[in-house]
């Protein structure tokens, strides 16, 4: 495990919100894939007012393997118990549910104070000037809010330890086995999932149907799974097979509904890897993304994906 690489990617380019820090994050990685025999393609798309930027780094039409990794980071939740489920898009949108829309209303509520009672608290012009700014900035502030977040300082988890877990499969694969495997790092990881979509587009405008691997939060977890779309159980089973500390792994079926609001309804053929805890429901899930307590990497945890990723890869012919 690579310490520079750990503090790199947690800190110096832990937060991956604006372009401004996407930009600088593309500019480091894709150096680092430079010196290892990369080349560099940006796909992007747009859809509305949401624009994506990905990464791909190999060859397109020449990659059978593509390692997947989230890249942009989480806006900041305002809430004490935030849960992400990697393998759920569905069941991730109901339990952030109120994270995401109690700050919303509240903000709003205390505008409405200010509109109905602003303005009987003074007769001073000066002071009633200062209370419709203030109720100006705040309503500007609420929209920016609702369109856009707030950036996450930590994101150690998510997804972080992903990046760093995939420079070091690269680094991990011979020259030969370096032309068969593709890296896509990809943008705007939530709702729509806009960043999984143009890159599915891309691989079909390519006539290619790579096998895909996502590591989506790998970074801590007692528990470890690999899920996969129904028709790639076996894929998931051979990746098993590959683990280094021969532990028993739960593989767990993403159906059509857990694949809703996730990067799983955008490739065919697909399995996705991560870390976490399992709740009554039997549902893995991560604890605290997109807050200031996604600060902490379990190393032994991406250690593991490493070795039984690379180990895959290098079964592959």
């Amino acid at each position: 495990m690579n310490d520079n690489r750990i503090e790199k990617y947690t800190k110096q380019f832990g937060t991956r919100f604006s372009r401004k820090q996407k930009n600088k994050f593309k500019d480091e990685i894709a150096k680092e894939f430079s010196e290892l025999g990369y080349e560099m393609k940006e796909i992007e798309g747009r859809k509305w007012l949401n624009k994506a930027k990905d990464y791909f780094f190999g060859n397109i039409k020449n990659a059978k393997t593509v390692i997947v990794v989230p890249y942009d980071t989480p806006e900041r939740k305002i809430w004490n118990k935030v849960f992400y489920f990697p393998f759920d898009g569905e069941k991730t949108a109901s339990k952030t549910m109120a994270a995401t829309f109690v700050p919303i209303v509240a903000l709003y509520a205390i505008i409405l104070i200010f509109v109905f009672f602003g303005g009987k608290m003074t007769t001073n012009p000066i002071m009633t000037a200062m209370i419709s700014l203030i109720m100006f900035l705040l309503l500007l502030f609420l929209v920016y809010f609702m369109t856009h977040g707030i950036r996450n300082t930590k994101n150690f988890t998510r997804n972080s330890a992903s990046i760093i877990a995939a420079l070091d499969i690269a680094e991990a694969l011979s020259k030969d086995e370096r032309k068969k495997v593709g890296f896509l790092f990809t943008d705007k990881n939530k709702t729509r999932y806009l960043g999984a979509d143009i890159a599915g587009k891309e691989f079909k405008d390519a006539g290619k149907n790579p096998n895909i691997i996502c590591l989506d939060c790998i970074g801590k977890g007692s528990t470890l799974q690999i899920g996969y779309r129904p028709q790639n159980r076996k894929m998931a089973q051979e990746v098993v097979k590959c683990d280094p500390n021969k532990k028993n792994i739960e593989v767990v079926k993403i159906d059509e509904g857990m694949q809703f609001q996730s990067a799983m309804a955008h490739f065919d053929k697909a399995i996705v890897i991560s870390c976490g805890e399992v709740d009554n429901d039997g549902r893995l899930y991560v604890l605290g993304t997109g807050t200031g307590k996604d600060n902490k990497l379990q190393e032994e945890n991406l250690t593991r994906v490493i070795g039984m990723v690379t180990n895959y890869l290098h079964k592959q012919k």
